[in-house]
């Protein structure tokens, strides 16, 4: 279902072993300041995951910025669960962080993405030709960001 938005899956992806030491990875990355790795569970079913939310890349200095990314599962599209999630998260790594600006990207044709970013009061910023390489392609992407109000 995430193929057509996800760079190529690493091998081992979808077993235990590669996610115990992707977990401690994030532990890390985390206690470094190098981002913040969020997972997403049903409240009726907490043994499940139902996406994640990434603020990675993040930048000190005179920057003070992140790049933001977000997965969802298919089963859980449409329930406004990473709006949720974003709306709590977001405003979480301003106050924390003391970030100055998440940036996020999407494809042009994910249209779904681009909707969600601009209700979150995400701001179209440009267009970057053949940014990522997704699914084997490089795609275009559209870029946007959020600042923090309470920064400016």
């Amino acid at each position: 279902f995430l193929t057509p938005w996800h760079p190529a899956w690493p091998a081992g992806f979808f077993t235990a072993d590669y996610w115990r030491q992707r977990v401690n990875r994030f532990r890390h990355e985390f206690e470094r300041d190098q981002a913040v790795r969020l997972f997403l569970f049903y409240r009726d079913r907490p043994d499940r995951i139902a996406g994640s939310v990434t603020f990675n890349q993040i930048h000190r200095g005179a920057a003070q910025y992140c790049v933001l990314g977000y997965s969802l599962a298919e089963e859980a599209e449409g329930k406004g669960l990473m709006f949720e999630a974003l709306s709590a998260a977001v405003p979480y790594m301003f106050r924390e962080f003391h970030l100055h600006r998440i940036m996020a990207n999407y494809i042009p044709r994910n249209e779904r993405s681009g909707r969600l970013l601009r209700r979150l009061g995400f701001t179209v910023e440009g267009y970057a030709r053949d940014y990522l390489q997704i699914n084997g392609q490089w795609e275009d992407h559209i870029l946007t960001s959020l600042t923090n109000p309470e920064l400016d």
